[in-house]
């Protein structure tokens, strides 16, 4: 049987990667051997220290090999190496370069390469900064990696097992007998890839998912220290590290979280930042868990109490973050999320599940091992102090997790549930009313409890004092609510409530830190972490609540926007607004004008120019102007259809957020417009679409960029005014010259307008000219355009922002106490 020779293949940088993969697994495991081996020479101090530098020499080299990994398939990529699958099937030569590294994220491997570069760097400055915990918590992050690397190993045993899947594939290994592949040449006919998912060319695409990567990343170093922990018996020393990697990982991962949100804000069409998608709720809820974690350790460490509700809080979010990683990544979500991963076949779903199982044995039998000697506070706390309500907050927050967890994963238990029961269990069909309605509870509670746990102390609080801070901040929310409600017509009685608890949340705050904290700036961290999450809360209910559609159908036409039932259509189709080119259409305040299209050969997209206009209803003065740009993929590979982007126009108290939900289809476009003959004199005017054209008479002495005079040549030009609603527009002046005794002429286009015109023939006896007017059909050219008003939205970002700050003056009041990251100790 002979062997195709193939022409032109790179096989170098593929085998140098695939050489990368096996020695990051080999290094990784390597590692967390030695170190284990490092832990039992603790007992005997025989050969510890000798195998604690063979443990940093392990993960150092894995880590350097995992960086060669990313930078032999950000190579492959860049250079367009077709003839090896994940570059073909993730990117494509007109990406431009900011895109092509949001090439590694979109495909399954190298979104596990990311997380496991991430998790190297991190080990990194734990194994010099854990001290006489690095032994234990290093043998964890190295067994974590050696997961991690199994993931990308791309073994084969037997024609069935497969461990991992390699990005350094040949596409002619994953194509196996398709015709091209038999041919030595097959490069030939590859000239480019597959292409990026339109939804992944935006900027937050390209720092997103490192964000995110991190956040579920820093998860480990909390979990890592809790098993170091409870391995060592060793109860004290590793909660400060613990507590500011957990602070740290608190802000990176809620950054990553909102950044994800600002990206379904800018990119998709479903009208918001958040739609509780269950992609977004599998980052949501390690989130939330991780934050009850931390302020239960904060318990532990000023009152011995919390202990083992710590343990279990942190160990539950790492575990979770695998959960979700496993809930995104195999497809099980695939009918529910817009955004999931399809899937790679049961081989990473059992994968997968092996993973999560060996953590949580790790957990269980570590926590029922050591579960009778952790140390408690045999005492009952007293009800009015902040370890109490502190606690109380964690449990909400761990409930919101649990009920959040549970809808998104019904695909998952549900065919258990209907095995059982017979029953076949769905999805909620409204997500949105069914979150809102139960975490709108979970919101009022813990931005009430967010303010006044401040205002307590640890262990004893003076009851008095308490209650006098209590009622005056509450007062001047109070009153803060009832103006903003009565303003912003919030009348719903539960989010009356909401409205109340984030006035409170930053009255409250901004109350405690100017006078209990007297504004020094360290101390200042839990109020201003705190003032933010009231903030976003405020933001949340104010661009949710009255987020309102101005769009209205007001041409009364019905159009088909795929919804399948008539009913649902016709609902749609109402919210919907068809714009004609060169046709304004009134939009509430605004009347807007659909201006055209255009495109270049370096984008794919075409954008499409809208003009508003907002004038004063008495005067008529022209109060705003400003044009949006809202863009769309039009029938991407081949596929019947469009991928919009929406376009923003953002002021200090509201964004009207617009996206193009239907187009002509270009392909179909046709020009049936024809010149039309108009004999005029001197001041004669010609009606045209939405105005009119005046003549203005002759100008014999023709000096027009677009006319190259000769000798004898007799030229005139027609001096034309063009006039819409708004007054006098655009002056045009087609050109007519005799040249060698022929007439030639020279049209004048206004391309905004669609509008030609031809000086076709003089008549100097009658002082009279003939104009020729073409003007492209509005019908021959439209869009369809939703609209939506997202009052006071910058509220939410800037809380955010707020949020993350007070995260990070968190960590460096922490360290500025007393160092927590140091350097390692000799030994």
């Amino acid at each position: 049987m002979s062997t195709v020779e193939y022409i032109g293949e790179h096989l170098g940088p593929g085998k140098l990667g695939q050489f990368f993969v096996i020695t990051s697994f080999v290094a990784a495991l390597f590692s967390a051997f030695t170190y284990w081996r490092a832990v039992q020479a603790e007992r005997t101090g025989i050969g510890e220290s000798t195998w604690r530098s063979m443990g940093r020499y392990g993960f150092i080299f894995h880590t350097v090999s995992v960086i060669g990994i990313f930078s032999v398939l950000y190579y492959i990529i860049s250079s367009h190496l077709f003839e090896y699958h994940y570059a073909w099937e993730h990117s494509s030569r007109a990406l431009p370069l900011k895109y092509l590294f949001s090439c590694f994220w979109e495909g399954q491997e190298g979104s596990f390469m990311l997380w496991t570069l991430w998790h190297a760097v991190l080990g990194c400055i734990v194994m010099g900064t854990a001290r006489r915990l690095e032994t234990r918590t290093m043998t964890i992050i190295a067994m974590v990696q050696v997961c991690l690397a199994t993931m990308i190993l791309g073994l084969y045993f037997g024609p069935h097992i497969r461990v991992g899947s390699t990005p350094f594939l040949l596409l002619r290994t994953t194509m196996q007998g398709a015709p091209v592949f038999s041919m030595p040449n097959y490069l030939d006919f590859i000239k480019d890839g597959n292409g990026l998912n339109v939804l992944l060319q935006n900027y937050w695409m390209t720092i997103h998912p490192p964000v995110l990567f991190l956040g579920f990343s820093s998860t480990l170093i909390p979990f890592a220290f809790c098993i170091a922990a409870l391995w060592k018996r060793e109860y004290t020393e590793w909660v400060k590290p613990a507590l500011v990697w957990a602070l740290f990982s608190g802000g990176i991962l809620g950054t990553g979280i909102i950044m994800g949100g600002a990206w379904a804000y800018e990119s998709l069409n479903f009208g918001g930042y958040w739609a509780w998608d269950p992609v977004e709720n599998a980052s949501l809820v390690p989130w939330l868990t991780l934050i009850a974690g931390m302020h239960t350790l904060l318990v532990y460490k000023a009152t011995k109490r919390s202990l083992p509700a710590t343990f279990l809080l942190f160990m539950f979010t790492y575990c979770l973050v695998w959960y979700s990683t496993f809930l995104t990544r195999t497809g099980i979500l695939g009918k529910t999320s817009v955004h999931a991963f399809t899937g790679d076949g049961t081989a990473l779903t059992y994968h997968l599940l092996i993973v999560i199982g060996l953590l949580l044995l790790l957990c269980i039998g570590l926590l029922v091992t050591r579960w009778k000697e952790l140390p408690r506070v045999k005492s009952e706390e007293e009800t009015l102090t902040r370890e109490f309500w502190m606690f109380i907050g964690s449990f909400i927050l761990l409930l919101s997790s649990v009920q959040i967890a549970i809808t998104t994963s019904i695909p998952v238990w549900s065919p258990l549930a209907k095995w059982i029961s017979g029953k076949d269990i769905a999805p909620p069909v409204s997500p949105l009313q069914h979150y809102n309605s139960i975490q709108v509870w979970v919101a009022i509670i813990v931005g009430l409890l967010s303010a006044t746990v401040l205002f307590m102390k640890f262990k004893h609080t003076d009851g008095r004092s308490v209650w006098r801070r209590l009622v005056t901040t509450g007062v001047i929310a109070l009153a803060l609510a009832l103006f903003i409600g009565y303003e912003q017509h919030i009348n719903a009685w539960q989010y009356c409530l909401m409205l109340f608890a984030a006035s409170y949340g930053i009255v409250a705050n901004i109350y405690y830190a100017i006078v209990i904290q007297k504004a020094k700036l360290k101390k200042l961290g839990p109020a201003i972490a705190h003032l933010g999450f009231a903030m976003v809360l405020m933001g949340i209910l104010l661009s949710s609540f009255n987020k309102h559609i101005i769009s209205q159908n007001t041409l009364g036409v019905l159009m088909d926007m795929g919804k399948g039932s008539d009913a649902a259509n016709a609902r749609e189709s109402a919210d919907n607004i068809m714009l004609f080119i060169n046709t304004p259409v009134a939009m509430q305040d605004y009347v807007i004008t659909y201006r055209g299209d255009s495109s270049s050969a370096k984008d794919p997209r075409i954008f499409y120019r809208v003009d508003y206009v907002r004038a004063d209803s008495a005067t008529h003065n022209v109060l705003e102007a400003f044009t949006m740009y809202p863009d769309a993929f039009v029938n991407v590979k081949g596929q019947v259809g469009i991928t919009p982007t929406p376009a923003t126009k953002h002021y200090w108290n509201k964004d009207i957020f617009t996206y193009v939900t239907s187009v002509m289809d270009p392909s179909k476009k046709t020009d049936t417009s024809k010149y039309e003959s108009h004999l005029v004199h001197k001041g004669d005017t010609i009606f045209i679409n939405n105005g009119y054209i005046v003549f203005n008479g002759f100008n014999t002495q023709v000096s027009d960029p677009r006319y190259k005079p000769q000798t004898g040549d007799i030229a005139v030009a027609a001096l034309l005014s063009v006039y819409d609603m708004k007054g006098p527009g655009q002056e045009m002046h087609p050109i007519y010259y005799i040249r060698s005794q022929y007439e030639n002429t020279i049209d004048d286009t206004l391309r905004n307008r669609g509008l030609y015109t031809r000086l076709s023939k003089i008549i100097p006896a009658q002082n009279a000219a003939e104009i020729q007017i073409k003007q492209t059909d509005p019908k021959d050219n439209y869009i369809v355009l939703k609209a939506l008003v997202f009052p006071f939205i910058n509220v939410l970002w800037i809380g955010v922002i707020v949020m993350v700050l007070g995260f990070f003056i968190s960590i460096w009041s922490l360290l500025s106490k007393k160092s927590i990251i140091t350097r390692r100790e000799t030994l």
